[in-house]
């Protein structure tokens, strides 16, 4: 069941068009992420489902009923801010119970609410703490439990951990995730971080300039991007300009250079002699083999970094061309020396030139 639907949403600020017609079918009890670069309309989407933008044009749905026009305090469901936006006046309980007042709770309930609500966030114990009295994490839970604490039919995240420092992300955001998974509720997530994304999503909706490009899992999107920003959006790749020259049984032979590469075209068929992008993931490029012939580019190497999971290298393979690979499990790899690397046919994923400009 859907708990949550877009159809041919549009919202205008002035003459700029932050969405485009988004269309989205947001399953019941899954973590949906809209993923994207600043300014995609990624937060205005969040915004319309919670009531906080009307939309010029389309429908809004939550569970089948239509919400589009339906003020914030009407529809069942909570957002949580970027900021937290936490009453610093306001004890813990308080900033917590605070929703339920507005609803008419009696003292009885909220208590219990909020006493659950603080026990589920590892909370339990700082009630009379004011905001300014907790780390930031603590204070990013207050905010998580003042969302939960209403049950919420869905629950909206803003970019709820880019206040957290790098190691404190990481614990968080598997937090909400085992506390999503505990509570079965609907959360849909905005971030820009990929990797955030990729960790916590049931599903992902890439986002760019108002339009909803791709819809998967994480491993949907990131193995099959369906075009050239998602390519190029999703991790780190080398990107190559070339000419088609040949195509049989959906496998393109390009030109980029003296090179010759083989790849594979996710979206828009390119024609023989057409301008290309090729994308290839860095990981995607390795030492080529004994005997292996197709996609193999002898080079000189320029620079071999340790980053930690693999080494990176950047290798020279024609006189304007350079392939940066993470190779795993090497030793020791010099700078200056000869290297072999490879790609599969596969893992070359070829953009005709004039769809990734749109």
């Amino acid at each position: 069941m859907e708990a949550v639907v877009l159809e041919n949403v549009s919202k205008y600020y002035g003459k700029f068009k932050a969405l485009d017609r988004v269309s989205l079918n947001i399953k019941k009890g899954e973590i949906f992420t809209l993923l994207g670069p600043s300014g995609c309309g990624k937060s205005t989407t969040l915004r319309v489902i919670a009531g906080l933008e009307i939309p010029e044009e389309g429908r809004v749905y939550l569970e089948g009923e239509d919400i589009t026009y339906k003020k914030p305090y009407e529809r069942s469901t909570a957002m949580m801010f970027q900021n937290y936006a936490l009453w610093p006046h306001m004890t813990v309980f308080d900033n917590v119970a605070f929703g339920l007042r507005m609803k008419g709770y009696s003292k009885e309930e909220i208590r219990r609410r909020v006493k659950w609500a603080l026990e589920l966030v590892g909370l339990q114990g700082l009630e009379n703490r004011y905001p300014l009295q907790l780390s930031g994490g603590q204070q990013q839970r207050v905010a998580l439990a003042r969302a939960i604490v209403v049950e919420p039919k869905v629950l909206l995240l803003d970019e709820p951990l880019s206040n957290l420092d790098a190691k404190l992300r990481v614990k968080v955001r598997e937090d909400i995730v085992l506390l999503q998974r505990k509570l079965g509720t609907t959360m849909i997530y905005v971030t820009h971080d990929q990797e955030e994304a990729m960790s916590i999503s049931d599903r992902i909706a890439i986002m760019n300039k108002g339009r909803v490009v791709q819809v998967g899992t994480p491993k949907e999107i990131y193995h099959k991007p369906s075009n050239f920003f998602v390519a190029t959006f999703m991790g780190r790749s080398n990107v190559l300009r070339g000419i088609v020259k040949s195509s049989s049984n959906g496998l393109y032979r390009v030109s980029v250079g003296r090179l010759s590469l083989y790849g594979v075209a996710p979206g828009e068929r390119p024609s023989v002699g057409e301008e290309v992008f090729v994308v290839i993931r860095y990981e995607a490029v390795r030492r080529a083999e004994p005997g292996e012939e197709v996609n193999v580019w002898e080079g000189v190497v320029e620079r071999a970094s340790f980053i930690g999971l693999a080494l990176q290298v950047r290798a020279r393979v024609d006189s304007g061309t350079s392939l940066i690979a993470y190779l795993r499990g090497e030793e020791k790899v010099e700078e200056g020396s000869p290297i072999r690397l490879a790609a599969s046919p596969e893992d070359v994923k070829v953009y005709s030139l004039s769809a990734a400009e749109e």
